[in-house]
């Protein structure tokens, strides 16, 4: 989160789109759960998957790919230390809005072996996939896939098909039977052959010819259209009923107890649904002698807004990343709330210096 030349750099980069393939380069969220993940090198670290099932509307699956979510970063920038450098993508974005609109689980398809950031090189590593018909391996698959029975299936246009990794998802996780509606970011393309793809792959399924699609430089202004699109199909406000409604969030750091009071958005309904099965434990990192950040363990809905942090402020990150500030710094980020009644030199002293254990909950 640390301005310099190379992170704005690299969000430029993202930012790029190329006629006839849709590469997502700005994405936020929504209220959303996560759904249960399976690894599938079995390597998941238990606690992600402990917090990885999820209630929302159980019936329904938001799963997309995107590129911003599949990005590797440049080798002088720290992934976990550097949370602000990748701005979330198209689809991601549009996802979100999906997930919101339905109340369903959202799941992010992600391969083992990340694609470049910049542009030219993705495609041309997305090309040689499409030459090869290559299976992109993906870190995980749905577990608990008979629980859904209407799936939206978002992804980007890119070789006037679509990712090599959406049809690994669909080869992997067992899609007959159910409803399935696309939404799709692309270029001057269009969807040109995404749909026949799709249909191919999935012959069992009853695929809607009620497809949302938008130009990649329109996707962050489509908010209305998509939600719009999906009431349309009969599944607008089917938000869990049992939603937890709790505003104050409590932060353990060793013997001290603060609380915060949490934003009003997607994102924090998220983290509410998430909490909710009980505490999380964060192991947070030093990082620009201005915040803590550690990894949730799961993505949430992002809804970035460009905002100078003040020393208490809480923000979310690329999705996954959970942040303390105790100093300014301005960029896009996803607030989540504010510490109450501590000072800068407090706070500080209170994280101390180095890795720190935070354990969050919601307040009864």
């Amino acid at each position: 989160m640390k301005k310099r030349g190379t992170a704005l750099l690299l969000a430029l980069t993202l930012g790029i789109c190329m006629a006839g393939c849709g590469a997502q380069s700005e994405e936020t969220d929504d209220s959303s759960q996560t759904a249960q993940t399976q690894d599938d090198t079995d390597t998941g670290n238990s606690q992600e998957e402990e917090q990885g099932s999820a209630g929302g509307q159980g019936n329904v699956l938001v799963a997309y790919f995107s590129w911003a979510d599949n990005a590797v970063l440049e080798d002088d920038v720290d992934a976990v230390s550097s949370p602000s450098v990748i701005p979330p993508g198209n689809v991601q974005q549009l996802a979100g809005w999906v997930q919101e609109e339905t109340g369903g689980d959202l799941f992010s398809i992600k391969v083992t072996d990340p694609y470049p950031s910049d542009w030219d090189e993705c495609l041309d590593r997305a090309n040689e996939e499409v030459s090869e018909d290559t299976r992109p391996e993906l870190t995980e698959n749905v577990e608990n896939l008979d629980q859904y029975d209407t799936v939206f299936l978002g992804y980007p246009n890119w070789w006037y098909g679509v990712p090599m990794a959406l049809l690994s998802f669909l080869e992997n996780n067992d899609l007959s039977g159910k409803d399935i509606y696309l939404f799709c970011s692309h270029g001057t393309g269009g969807l040109a052959d995404s749909v026949d793809i799709i249909t191919e792959a999935v012959p069992d399924a009853e695929i809607s010819d009620n497809i949302f699609d938008c130009y990649e430089e329109d996707a962050s202004s489509s908010e209305e259209v998509i939600r719009e699109w999906v009431q349309e199909l009969g599944y607008s406000g089917a938000q869990s009923e049992d939603a937890v409604q709790g505003n104050t969030l409590n932060l353990q750091i060793g013997d001290t107890v603060l609380t915060a009071e949490l934003a009003d958005n997607s994102s924090v309904d998220a983290l509410r649904e998430m909490l909710s099965a009980g505490p999380l434990e964060i192991d947070m990192q030093d990082y620009g002698d201005m915040e803590k950040v550690g990894s949730l363990g799961q993505d949430l809905p992002v809804n970035d807004e460009q905002i100078t942090t003040e020393a208490g402020d809480l923000i979310l990150y690329q999705g996954n990343s959970f942040v303390i500030y105790y100093a300014p710094n301005t960029w896009n980020f996803t607030r989540l709330g504010k510490i109450n009644g501590v000072s800068a030199e407090e706070l500080q002293d209170i994280l101390g210096e180095g890795d720190v254990t935070v354990t969050l909950s919601l307040a009864e």
